[in-house]
């Protein structure tokens, strides 16, 4: 476990381009997510076709952070995070090209499907950078004891991200899905300016001859085993909300999107409560992690069931809730495991196990869903309640 660091004094103010970055990120993913439904629908595209672009972006994730998280010790966090935005703008770029030709320029749906494939993958190379970076900035300012405090204030940012993201699917519900998409790809431009204009430049941490940190590390295992697990359940639960709206409860499609972006919303509004209470629990993170997915786990189970709307949004409230101090617990965990050095290659590698389970996560919801409307959100609290067993480390 780590000790104190030289920039554990740092205040909190020095630390909102991390906090924005990770807030308009957080909106740029999860309002496509809560808009796949009916965008599925308007590109004329299958629910597993729409999991596989989600999935192409979790691929781009997981095979990037660790590379981000090794390079941000080797050269610093913020050369790390200007290049992660500038990639996750231009990957958006073309996912709204995409979209916009499907929809108004009689663009193949075949051709479609590649794009969004291809500008999903783009910028999950991208996205990969910032929570890895961040993780590390955060590992870096803090002590040991207040790390699932400070942890759960960048959760809160990205919490922030969940519920402005859906929130504007939900305003702007009478417009098409390409508008929302437009819009959420213009908001990393202000975080590139504000990292670039207010972000401390940081030393390195690392010697180029550092060696990697496997995920299979005594020290990262649980934390690694959690965070796939828990994204899995995340990535399910954001996939199919739009079509349990359209199928289950018989919402047209303008409805079906207003319903997902109130739902995911309402898992925002939960992250944020719960990720910024964490500080004053005082809880190990062993505890936040394993309270947080019995809760998370709840939640998922009774929107498996949940015969209204207004069911469905409280229970997706209540999984929010867990995953807010899940999520915190698990980065916390991985940093307070290892080395000042290792700071950036061990929020990588978490990064990674994250993306892993984003990756899986549409996919396999996707398919689950041509097999039964409740097996994803019954898989998802499976998920979830498999998070909390895996033994601590010895570390």
């Amino acid at each position: 476990m780590t000790d104190a660091t030289p920039h554990a004094q740092s205040t909190s103010s020095s630390l909102a381009p991390i906090y924005v970055a990770s807030m308009v990120c957080s909106m740029g993913m999860m309002g496509f997510v809560a808009a796949s439904g009916p965008l599925a629908v308007s590109l004329s595209l299958e629910a597993w076709q729409i999991g596989l672009s989600a999935m192409a972006g979790g691929l781009g994730w997981v095979l990037s952070a660790r590379y981000w998280g090794r390079t941000a010790d080797k050269v610093g966090r913020k050369p790390v995070l200007l290049g992660g935005l500038t990639g996750f703008i231009l990957g958006y770029a073309v996912l709204c090209l995409g979209v916009l030709a499907g929809q108004h320029w009689n663009l193949a749906a075949p051709a479609v499907l590649t794009i969004l494939i291809v500008s999903r993958f783009g910028m999950g190379l991208s996205y990969s950078a910032v929570p890895a970076a961040g993780a590390a900035v955060i590992a870096d300012r803090f002590t040991a004891d207040e790390r699932s405090g400070a942890m759960g204030r960048l959760g809160a940012a990205q919490a922030s991200g969940l519920l402005l993201g859906p929130g504007a699917v939900a305003l702007l519900a009478g417009s098409s899905p390409s508008m929302v998409l437009v819009i959420l790809a213009l908001l990393p431009i202000f975080a590139l300016g504000f990292i670039l204009a207010r972000l401390p430049n940081d030393m390195p941490r690392a010697d180029a001859t550092a060696k990697h940190l496997a995920l299979s590390d005594p020290r990262l295992i649980r934390a690694v085993l959690s965070a796939v697990l828990a994204m899995i359940a995340v990535g399910i639960a954001q996939i199919v909300i739009g079509f349990v709206a359209m199928d289950r409860l018989s919402l047209p499609e303008n409805a079906a999107l207003l319903l997902a972006g109130s739902a995911l919303t309402a898992v925002g509004i939960s992250l944020i409560v719960a990720q910024l209470v964490v500080k004053s629990l005082g809880w190990h993170p062993t505890t936040l992690i394993r309270v947080g997915s019995g809760i998370a786990a709840l939640g998922c189970l009774a929107a498996a069931v949940a015969p209204t709307p207004f069911s469905l949004v409280l229970s997706y409230a209540l999984a929010g809730f867990g995953a807010g101090w899940a999520f915190p617990g698990i980065n916390a965990y991985a940093a307070n495991s290892v080395s000042r050095e290792e700071q950036g290659r061990a929020a990588g590698a978490v990064s990674s196990a994250m993306g892993l389970g984003a990756m899986l996560g549409p996919l396999l919801g996707g398919f689950a869903y041509q097999l039964s409307e409740m097996l994803p959100l019954l898989i998802a609290a499976v998920a979830f309640t498999v998070a909390i067993w895996i033994p601590r480390s010895s570390a």
